[in-house]
């Protein structure tokens, strides 16, 4: 009776040390099998997201699977205060709000100012149920005033 090489799991469940691969695939790019009915299960036993909220698929996992949630701390010294005013500046520079630096002449840009206004919306979207109640509400307040100050300026609705 020949004996059927062992598997590095089998040896090491002998051992009283089971490993499991949990992962969804396979280092060739393949699906593992039976991977298709652990997502349904965890899909069921997820909640569904709050309103206003998006469903992410990166999803931090929960306590169940050993992992705390801990906040990113902010760098010393700055904050999205401050990043959401140095991205409105350039808009009021091509919105003819701020002088252009070096003369005393503003300028309007809109395809520019825009392209501004449009960043900061991305990163409204991007940054969606990361923020405070105070830092969406300061990004919804200068796009609004933004987007109005554009459609002065361009003289067309919307």
């Amino acid at each position: 009776m020949a004996h059927e090489p062992r598997s590095e799991e089998q040896e090491r469940e002998q051992d009283g040390i089971k490993v499991v691969d949990r992962r969804h695939f396979t280092s060739a790019g393949e699906r593992r099998p039976g991977m298709e009915e652990d997502e349904s299960e965890a899909s069921a036993a997820t909640p569904e997201p709050g309103p206003g909220r998006e469903q992410r698929g990166d999803a931090a996992p929960g306590p169940e699977a050993g992992f705390e949630h801990h906040p990113v701390n902010e760098p010393h010294g700055v904050d999205f205060t401050m990043l959401i005013n140095a991205m409105a500046q350039p808009a009021l520079l091509f919105l003819g709000e701020i002088p252009q630096p070096g003369s005393d002449e503003p300028t309007v840009d809109l395809t520019s100012a825009r392209l501004q206004i449009d960043m900061l919306d991305l990163l409204r979207v991007k940054c969606r149920g990361n923020l405070t109640a105070q830092e969406e509400g300061l990004l919804e307040r200068v796009l609004y005033q933004l987007r109005m100050l554009y459609v002065s300026r361009s003289g067309q609705p919307g």
